[in-house]
């Protein structure tokens, strides 16, 4: 019988995988043979997906959330001898970004996804600076949206309301931030940014959080990325914008500027921290290019 590597984040969703693990084992055990890894820290999943032997295994199926996802794109990205193994998702997070993207939020439909065995190729950003490398799925956030994240961490009592709550607070006590980016669009045409604005978000995905649509006409395979730029504006027209970004009727919005590229430069006179997949880590100046069809997955 054919070997998977199951990888299980038993934190991840406030231990999500108590729910979702036993049906979704017994139903990949009518096709594979499967060896389970539960992870024992943060960053042991990209230690694995970059370290370990993959050439036994057919594919790697990640139980978690956007987080754990992360680790895993970042382990197969850096690996020395470039394997790519086919990596599929099966939720079981907080946010589940990536999963909304694909319509897998329903452990029997991931499931049976990952069994019909569609690989499809995506988009991976990468990111670097001058002290770091890494790789991004799903968002890079700066700004607003990384003050929030920092935030939340000392907020994870009030559950995942808390980002509703930093957001008001944050726009109570609004700060626009000079930057300027230069970027290469869908024309291929240089295109530079030199302005004050709230936030920053450059999305792979259409969904991020709690099933906000930031990115509504994102793809995941057409080699670009989607850049959204909220401007500075009056406390009343921001808080009207907030409940827009649920369903993607935010792009329509004056305050917010729009654009598609394959590369990116954020430069500023702070090195001011980012928020990656959901994950406080890396600081600008930053530049980002998007890798086409970076990593394979199934479902």
């Amino acid at each position: 019988m054919k070997q998977i590597l199951l990888i299980i984040n038993p934190i991840s969703g406030y231990k999500a995988y108590k729910k979702v693990a036993p049906s979704a084992i017994n139903m990949l055990k009518k096709k594979y043979e499967i060896e389970i890894i539960y992870t024992e820290y943060k960053g042991h999943i990209e230690k694995i997906l970059n370290s370990f032997d993959l050439s036994k295994y057919i594919f790697c199926c990640i139980m978690g959330g956007d987080g754990s996802f992360h680790e895993a794109v970042n382990g197969l990205m850096k690996r020395k001898d470039k394997y790519k193994i086919p990596l599929s998702i099966i939720p079981a997070g907080s946010g589940n970004s990536l999963a909304r993207d694909l319509n897998v939020l329903d452990t029997n439909n991931a499931v049976n996804k990952i069994l019909n065995f569609n690989i499809k190729e995506i988009d991976i950003a990468k990111i670097y600076n001058k002290k770091q490398k890494m790789f991004s799925f799903n968002i890079i956030g700066w700004g607003m949206v990384a003050n929030i994240g920092i935030k939340s961490e000392k907020f994870r009592w009030l559950g995942s309301a808390r980002y509703t709550i930093l957001s008001i607070i944050e726009l109570i006590f609004k700060k626009a931030y000079e930057v300027n980016i230069e970027l290469i669009n869908e024309k291929n045409k240089k295109i530079i940014i030199n302005n004050k604005i709230l936030f920053a978000a450059l999305c792979n995905t259409i969904h991020t959080g709690k099933g906000m649509k930031i990115a509504p006409d994102a793809k995941l395979n057409d080699g670009l990325m989607n850049l959204y730029l909220i401007k500075n504006a009056s406390r009343f027209k921001l808080l009207s914008l907030l409940p827009k970004l649920f369903d993607g009727k935010h792009v329509n919005d004056k305050l917010v500027e729009r654009y598609k590229f394959s590369k990116i430069k954020i430069d500023e006179n702070y090195e001011r921290k980012l928020l990656i997949d959901g994950e406080i880590k890396g600081k600008t100046p930053i530049i980002v290019d998007v890798v086409h069809k970076g990593i394979r997955l199934i479902g």
